[in-house]
C-alpha cells in the first residue's frame, strides 16, 4: 500500500516542473545546432519584449525578425499549437490575453534560464584553428 502511495505522489509534477522539463528538452536541442548564438540573445530579450511591448506585438516582431523558433519552443513548452497561441492573442478578450501572456512568460523565462545554462557564446574566445 505505501508503495502505491508513493507512485502516486512521484507522478503529480507542478505545471511549473512540466514546463521547465520540456524547455530543457527544446533548448538542449537548440545548443547542438548552428545559430545557438541568435537563439540565446533573442531568448535574453523575449520575456522583455512581452514586458515592455505586449504580447501581440512581441510576437509580431518575432515574426518578421524570422525569429521563430522561440515561438515555436514557447509552443511546445504551452503544449499548444504555435497559431492557436497568435490567433487568441490577436482576439480574445482583455482577461484571456493577460492570462495568454502570463503563460507565455512563464514558457519564456524557462527559454532563457536554459538557454543561458545551455548555449555558450563566443565572445573573445579567440580563433580556434
Amino acid at each position: 500500500m505505501m508503495q502505491n502511495r508513493k507512485d502516486t505522489v512521484n507522478s503529480f509534477r507542478t505545471r511549473e516542473q512540466r514546463m521547465a522539463e520540456t524547455a530543457f528538452q527544446c533548448v538542449e536541442k537548440r545548443a547542438a545546432g548552428k545559430g545557438n548564438t541568435e537563439y540565446l540573445s533573442f531568448a535574453n530579450s523575449f520575456p522583455t519584449l512581452v514586458h515592455s511591448c505586449g504580447l501581440v506585438q512581441a510576437v509580431a516582431f518575432a515574426e518578421a525578425k524570422k525569429n521563430s523558433a522561440i515561438l515555436e519552443d514557447i509552443a511546445e513548452v504551452l503544449q499548444k499549437p504555435l497559431d492557436e497561441i497568435t490567433n487568441q492573442a490577436r482576439s480574445k478578450p482583455l482577461s484571456s490575453y493577460m492570462l495568454l501572456s502570463r503563460e507565455v512568460l512563464s514558457a519564456a523565462g524557462w527559454l532563457k534560464r536554459y538557454s543561458q545554462a545551455l548555449i555558450k557564446e563566443n565572445k573573445g574566445e579567440g580563433n580556434e584553428s
